[in-house]
């Protein structure tokens, strides 16, 4: 089982015996955040250095496993669609990530790197992208995550996302 899915592999007892939670309605549903499920980013994410509080659920969606929502605990207004690196294979080499990590004084082999999503709509219809140049890299031991830049320009941020089998 994956970092991201044992983190997020409590069931309903756990749940109810965690406190405090927060409830946060987002435009994907309610999401209840506590201890197990939140991240603190001491930079935030880029462009949002003043959030630092997030919360990582699954969404209610079964059709849509291969994703998470990041949601800001600090604004309502801020959330991310991310998914797993691991569903995604070879499209960042593991030198560039290790090196990455390093340089914000994370451990690779403790972090679990989410790529961000973002939905745009075009002439043809919508498209689904990644940012493989600044993927987000969660230590689940230690609760927290940063947002990397890798210097290689060969990892584009608007990558075309095909949908990972699950």
């Amino acid at each position: 089982m994956s970092n991201t899915a044992h983190a997020l592999a409590t069931d309903e007892a756990d749940q109810a015996a965690a406190a405090p939670r927060t409830l946060v309605e987002t435009p994907y549903g309610v999401f209840a955040f506590d201890a197990g499920n939140s991240l603190f980013m001491p930079s935030g994410p880029l462009g949002f250095a003043s959030h630092h509080n997030f919360g990582l659920a699954n969404l209610p969606d079964p059709n849509l496993t291969a994703f998470k929502l990041l949601q800001s605990l600090d604004d309502v207004n801020v959330s991310f669609i991310v998914t797993p690196l691991e569903l995604h294979p070879g499209l960042i080499e593991p030198e560039h990530l290790d090196a990455g990590a390093k340089a914000v004084g994370l451990e690779l082999a403790r972090s679990e790197p989410l790529l961000i999503v973002t939905a745009r709509t075009t002439p043809e219809g919508a498209s689904l992208s990644m940012n493989l140049r600044a993927p987000v890299l969660v230590d689940f031991e230690a609760r927290t995550a940063r947002q990397i830049v890798l210097g290689n320009p060969q990892y584009a941020v608007r990558h075309p996302l095909n949908a990972p089998e699950t």
